[in-house]
């Protein structure tokens, strides 16, 4: 896939690659686990063990040859990435996070989190809505803080969902278990699902990426107060100081 420039060429955003795969993890373990809501909720923020296994996820996401990260030009550090997962419907199997979160977490934070996108997303199931089989998710959204404010979390989201529609015509990108590196070398190759995205969804969890949805045009199907999920015996709005947080669960058909 070829590279996307922005900010004035400060910025390309390119497909996730072996070369970039480390940077895009550094990403997610120092921003998305710190940061974003539900981190801070079920205090994955605090569990440097959680962050590893969410890392895990990442890796396994990173299979599907949808994510997208965000470099800058001038030294090539990775400043930003959504990890992006490929969601099939099946009536028989278990959703893709409530297997990964019952078999591959042993951290109750890192759990809690994947238990809360199965739960969420089970309120709302999109395949009905849109009588479609197959969804790219943008799953992890994330920017390093001092490169905020440039517009990458929209510019990511909006390539995301290029590389959804170009899914059509099958792959844009290959990443293998080697490409991943010798810490994720025991997990399983697979093969990409014979269907391809019909719609993009997501979870936005904040006010940044709930605007980047509204700027986008996801329709907002499902909208689920913090105060509902509770950790430790504290909600995530507790957690978060702000009694009125609250996620979304949108999506955009693609076609």
């Amino acid at each position: 896939m070829e590279s996307y420039i922005t900010d004035c060429g400060k910025y390309k955003i390119e497909s996730l690659s072996a070369a970039t795969f480390p940077g895009a993890l550094e990403v997610i373990r120092v921003a998305f686990c710190q940061d974003e809501s539900v981190s801070i909720g079920c205090e994955v923020s605090k569990n440097p063990v959680a962050a590893e296994e969410l890392l895990e996820l990442c890796a396994d996401a990173a299979l599907d040859g949808v994510s997208l990260v965000a470099v800058e030009t001038s030294t090539g550090e990775v400043v930003a990435v959504a990890f992006n997962k490929i969601q099939v419907s099946s009536s028989t199997e278990k959703p893709f996070f409530e297997i990964f979160a019952e078999e591959r977490c042993t951290q109750a934070s890192s759990r809690a989190l994947i238990c809360y996108m199965a739960d969420v997303d089970g309120r709302c199931n999109l395949f009905d809505k849109y009588k479609v089989d197959c969804s790219l998710e943008i799953m992890f959204l994330a920017t390093l803080r001092e490169h905020r404010k440039h517009k990458l979390g929209t510019h990511l989201c909006k390539i995301s969902i290029d590389v959804a529609k170009k899914l059509q015509n099958g792959p844009i990108s290959k990443m293998t278990i080697r490409d991943l590196g010798p810490k994720y070398c025991k997990m399983t190759e697979r093969s990409l699902p014979s269907v391809y995205p019909k719609i993009c969804q997501a979870i936005w969890t904040g006010p940044g990426t709930q605007k980047i949805g509204k700027r986008l045009n996801f329709t907002v199907h499902l909208t689920v107060p913090f105060t509902e999920f509770v950790y430790n015996g504290k909600s995530y709005a507790e957690r978060l100081g702000d009694e009125t947080t609250f996620c979304e669960v949108a999506a955009l058909a693609l076609y």
